[in-house]
């Protein structure tokens, strides 16, 4: 499967936004250049309707392009007399037009890969799921215990949480993205079956973060006690099954 190369903001994209914004929020005069900068930023929004899935970074990059060039193409719009009689180089066929294709294009590729999440079978594989809520069991009752984590444990352990948190992060982002789209498409008539599966992905996003978020937390809570002497007759260091648990789960949460 094609998968959309990560689209992080450049620097000559910083600058066609920030002109774009400046043209919206202060109805800049000088929109010379402006159809160049737009076009550039068409190419790119193609690229991503020919991908078969959006990365986080795409789809950030997509949403943050599609909200201003709407709002350029509204402004353009109602300037529309002015830069015609002021002469500008044509920014299309009419002004606004180059920042309308963008703004369509970015919205194609957001709703074509919302449709994708909303027919996926897993958000998260249910066996990572799974795993995750052993470990933090088994974590959880090391503790009871008395158990502390020896170097080699404290070590992956720590590499499993800081994956963990940004998986929890991405279900979070991943949660408000589908009900934004649900939103979107409840507007529209004969999308209801989309939309409720967009709600329900969104529900299995908040459920696999609760997942996460309880291993974190299960992992948080054993790696402070690294620090902690053993209570008398306590099981002292864990063991092996550990260490080999936690890098399980620190390679399935990478792979999510």
């Amino acid at each position: 499967m094609a998968i959309a190369a990560a689209h992080c903001l450049t620097e000559d994209e910083e600058e066609m936004i920030a002109a774009l914004r400046e043209l919206v929020e202060d109805g800049a005069d000088d929109v010379r250049g402006l159809g160049e900068d737009l076009r550039a930023l068409r190419s790119r929004a193609a690229a991503l309707e020919a991908a078969e899935a959006l990365t986080p970074e795409s789809w950030d990059w997509a949403e943050n392009i599609e909200r201003v060039a709407r709002r350029a193409a509204e402004t353009m719009a109602e300037q529309a007399d002015d830069i015609v009689q002021r002469a500008l180089p044509p920014l299309s066929r009419r002004p606004g037009k180059e920042a309308e294709e963008v703004a369509a294009a970015t919205r194609r590729a957001r709703e074509r890969d919302l449709r994708r999440l909303a027919a996926a079978e897993h958000l998260v594989h249910p066996d990572t799921a799974g795993f995750l809520g052993h470990v933090a069991r088994e974590t959880d009752a090391a503790l009871v215990r008395g158990e502390v984590l020896a170097p080699d444990e404290l070590a992956v352990a720590a590499l499993a949480e800081d994956e963990a948190v940004r998986l929890e992060e991405r279900m979070a982002t991943l949660a408000g993205r589908l009900r934004r789209g649900a939103a979107e498409f409840a507007a529209r008539p004969g999308e209801e079956a989309l939309v409720a599966a967009l709600h329900g992905q969104a529900a299995n996003a908040d459920a696999a973060h609760a997942t996460v978020e309880a291993f974190t937390a299960s992992v948080r809570r054993y790696r402070a006690s690294a620090g902690s002497a053993p209570p008398a007759g306590a099981a002292g260091t864990g063991h092996a099954g550990n260490a080999l648990n936690y890098l399980i789960a620190l390679t399935s949460l990478a792979i999510c």
